[in-house]
């Protein structure tokens, strides 16, 4: 029978070896952590490569060799960014400063386009999506007008055949005496014009000529004249004129559907609920 003392001295030899096991392996495991680390603030660490790329870039602006006291600065520095950063999170700015908010949402949107290696767009392709979006760079007649109203529909049928016989001397005397709708002194389409002076407006549009003027339409039953000062024609350019405008158009088109596919891809990831407004 074998005896106790000796069975009692080898529990405590494997004891100690299987302690000594543990301790190795927990000193190994904390030596390549901080291999791995400059610093460690709270439960985060600093990462040791990303302390040395900035020691990289200093040293290629510098004549000489940093020393170990600028290191050290650098290294203060990077646990005040990271507490700073630690704090922010536990303040939730990220919802509740819309700066930040909004900083850290552009930044995402940049990441997400970043993180996909896209490349140049071929002419065939914005060939093709020149075709599919023609409409959107070419453009309608465009318009700069100025309106006048009348007090009554006498005043508005003299006011046009003054400007019928080019009597525009008689015809801005006339004009003093009467109100106006001030449009903006820029080109307006049609629809903005409309806008400013409702519906009826539209119909005499097409027949407007630089230096021309309308027939007598009506504002709110209010007897009015436009004269055209003038105007922008229809544009229909080619590829070869806005090539590079084709292009940007493309790549911003293509970025906004990554972002979307990405936010897709969250919400399906995420668990959301909707509450009753």
């Amino acid at each position: 029978m074998i005896d106790k003392k000796y069975v009692n001295i080898a529990l405590i030899v494997v004891f100690f070896v299987s302690l000594f096991i543990s301790l190795n392996s927990v000193i190994f495991e904390t030596n390549f952590q901080l291999d791995q680390a400059i610093a460690r603030v709270g439960e985060k660490e600093i990462s040791r490569q990303r302390f040395e790329e900035i020691i990289k870039v200093l040293d290629d602006q510098s004549n000489s060799e940093l020393t170990l006291e600028k290191k050290n600065l650098i290294r203060e520095r990077l646990i005040d960014e990271e507490l700073l950063i630690q704090r922010a999170i536990e303040l939730d700015l990220v919802r509740n400063d819309s700066l930040v908010k909004g900083n850290v949402i552009q930044t995402m949107f940049q990441y997400i386009i970043n993180s996909n290696e896209l490349v140049e767009p071929s002419e065939a392709e914005l060939r093709e999506y020149f075709s599919k979006e023609k409409n959107y760079f070419s453009s309608g007649r465009r318009y700069k007008l100025k309106n006048y109203t009348f007090r009554n529909l006498n005043d508005a049928e003299t006011a046009i055949n003054l400007l019928n016989q080019s009597d525009l001397e008689s015809f801005l005397k006339l004009v003093e005496t009467e109100s106006a709708i001030d449009l903006p002194n820029v080109f307006l389409t049609p629809q903005k014009i409309r806008d400013y002076l409702g519906p009826k407006v539209l119909d005499e549009l097409p027949s407007l000529e630089k230096g021309g003027f309308s027939n007598i339409f009506e504002i709110n039953e209010v007897p009015s004249i436009v004269i055209c000062i003038d105007i922008l024609l229809d544009n229909n350019p080619k590829f070869e004129e806005i090539a590079e405008q084709i292009k940007n158009k493309f790549i911003r088109d293509r970025e906004d559907s990554l972002v979307k596919e990405y936010i897709e891809n969250l919400r399906n990831f995420y668990e959301i609920e909707k509450y009753s407004f």
